[in-house]
């Protein structure tokens, strides 16, 4: 299944999917075996790729009782969103004043189309469009080095993402018009407007996770897992 060339690096990132699409969820035992019979591979690259994602945040290991999914909890949430939010607005602001006009105006325009098939009860394109704005920000901001930090954090953004779309399917709808107001500021050149947008978007949803994760919390009482 694998080139042998930098196997680890391949199982680290296939394990790293499992996890962040969902198919491994947080607190999920990982079942080395089954893994290493099905990629026919043997211990040692299985053994990195988790090492690796350990100092990623993905997994935690535990001695004597095997590798789990790492939980993803209200701390991990808050530290995931204080990152995104330090980041974000950043790449947005920068994006306002160096992105394509036209671009900006697409993206804009996608949004309000998704929007208009919601009330119809059509949500495909909104499901298609959810991530653009972060997307357009990421790509438009210019500047390489934020580039790769957001890059080398988008597997635990998604992760976090995947799983509001689990527990929260209506996060959706909920984000679409402060999508539409980070869009509006940027098509208008107002880069702090912009800035100001994407961190009310990102606080709140950050918050519209939060009491999710608080209610499972309190429901399953303290010695779940």
């Amino acid at each position: 299944m694998f080139n042998r060339a930098s196997l680890s690096e391949q199982v680290e990132a296939a394990l790293r999917q499992e996890i962040t699409l969902g198919r491994l969820r947080p607190g999920q035992k990982i079942n080395a075996s089954d893994y290493l019979a099905n990629w026919n591979v043997s211990v040692t690259p299985f053994r990195d790729a988790v090492r690796t994602l350990q100092n990623q945040g993905f997994v935690t290991v535990e001695p004597r009782k095997g590798v789990y999914v790492a939980p993803l909890n209200l701390k991990a949430l808050q530290e995931i969103f204080e990152l995104r939010i330090a980041l974000e607005c950043m790449a947005i602001e920068l994006a306002t004043s160096r992105a394509d006009a036209e671009e900006a105006k697409r993206v804009r325009a996608a949004y309000l189309k998704a929007g208009v098939r919601v009330r119809k009860g059509d949500s495909a394109l909104l499901a298609e469009t959810d991530e653009a704005v972060h997307d357009f920000g990421r790509n438009a901001c210019g500047n390489a080095r934020l580039q790769q930090l957001l890059s080398s954090h988008m597997d635990l953004i998604q992760w976090t993402q995947n799983t509001a779309i689990r527990k929260f399917p209506e996060s959706r709808e909920l984000a679409l018009p402060e999508h539409i107001a980070i869009m509006d500021a940027v098509c208008a050149g107002d880069a702090a407007r912009a800035s100001h947008a994407m961190r009310t978007h990102l606080e709140n949803a950050y918050l519209r996770m939060a009491d999710r994760f608080e209610a499972q919390e309190a429901s399953s009482g303290p010695g779940a897992p």
